[in-house]
């Protein structure tokens, strides 16, 4: 595979150059050294690009490491995760995955997904991002550290993925806890949580499913057309990869149920608080009743009136007259 040599390789728009021999013995590539890297036939080699650098922009159109199809994936803001085979180029592998972005300065970090457009090559991986993203450098991260050793691009591949399901899991097992916590607070009839706190944890599991559950699907038609190159362990670990990103989006659908079920227990509560006080109102009502109908009969001064001189009875059978109908009509609409 050879660079088009016409082309500047845009140094300003890599965020990491890694470099990896079946030997094991990989090193970080420095940027002046990358285009070199890109000619030599024993090493393999992953690049991490900044797609929001113009100058990537412009190498993408011109490049032809990188397939056509994927350069416009990317300018028609394709987002949605798929894996396919494109046969030119060595029978490279397009992804488009969901990634979850890197807050800086936060410990557990944010749920918010971002988009990663990679190819996979058997000697180059060429990854893209608008935005920092967690698990590529987390990936980084561990290569520099020498946590991982991978030995090829396919194997960088399976450990991106393993990372991924990992803080995938992570963040499960948090609101996981959450939801127990939310429950014991319902059983125990203590101060309910707030319903909108219910609602986002809905709002984010249904996210999560949305993104991740076209992934699986993308994950079972690679399974049925892989490329040439894919060895029967790299088989195996892709079976792996796909039993565990079901096992997760199995999880975020239980845990979408359970957050629907506690808001159902919560209306239930709040429901019944209110008719508690409701019953309350509605028996001082009925123990003031008698004493307001009193009052407001012995407040009439109907002896000072013109015309209405010695009519008590009168008034009195036209209120209980209009008692009378109201109780009919509420009867009749069966309101009562």
């Amino acid at each position: 595979m050879n660079q088009n040599l016409n082309l500047p390789f845009p140094i300003n728009g890599v965020v990491f150059a890694w470099a990896m021999t079946s030997s094991g013995k990989n090193h970080e590539i420095p940027l002046f050294e990358i285009a070199e890297a890109l000619n030599n036939p024993d090493i393999s080699i992953w690049l991490h690009l900044n797609l929001s650098n113009s100058q990537v922009q412009r190498w993408l159109k011109n490049t032809n490491l990188v397939p056509e199809r994927v350069v416009e994936m990317i300018d028609e803001g394709v987002t949605r995760s798929r894996l396919e085979r494109i046969e030119n180029l060595d029978d490279c592998l397009l992804m488009v995955m969901n990634d979850f972005h890197q807050e800086f300065g936060e410990k557990d970090g944010d749920s918010s997904l971002g988009t990663l457009w990679a190819i996979l090559t058997p000697r180059l991986m060429i990854s893209l991002r608008n935005n920092p993203l967690r698990t590529t450098d987390k990936l980084r991260s561990d290569l520099k550290n020498g946590q991982l050793n991978p030995c090829s691009a396919i194997e960088l591949f399976h450990e991106l993925i393993d990372l991924r399901a990992e803080y995938l899991r992570t963040l499960l097992m948090r609101l996981s806890e959450t939801m127990d916590d939310l429950e014991e607070i319902l059983l125990k009839g203590k101060e309910l949580p707030e319903h909108e706190y219910l609602g986002r944890i809905r709002i984010q599991c249904s996210r999560l499913r949305r993104q991740f559950s076209p992934e699986l699907i993308a994950l079972h038609r690679l399974q049925k057309r892989l490329p040439y190159w894919f060895s029967d362990e790299d088989k195996y670990r892709l079976n792996d990869d796909l039993d565990l990103l079901s096992y997760l989006v199995q999880e975020i659908s239980n845990l979408y149920d359970r957050a629907k079920v506690l808001q159902d227990e919560q209306s239930a509560h709040v429901a019944e608080f209110n008719a508690r006080n409701l019953q309350v109102l509605s028996v001082m009502t009925v123990i003031f009743l008698p004493m307001t109908l009193l009052t407001g009969i012995m407040g009439m001064n109907m002896e000072d009136l013109p015309g209405l001189k010695e009519s008590f009875y009168i008034v009195m059978t036209l209120m209980a007259s209009a008692g009378a109908a109201v109780y009919i009509a509420l009867k009749v609409r069966k309101i009562i």
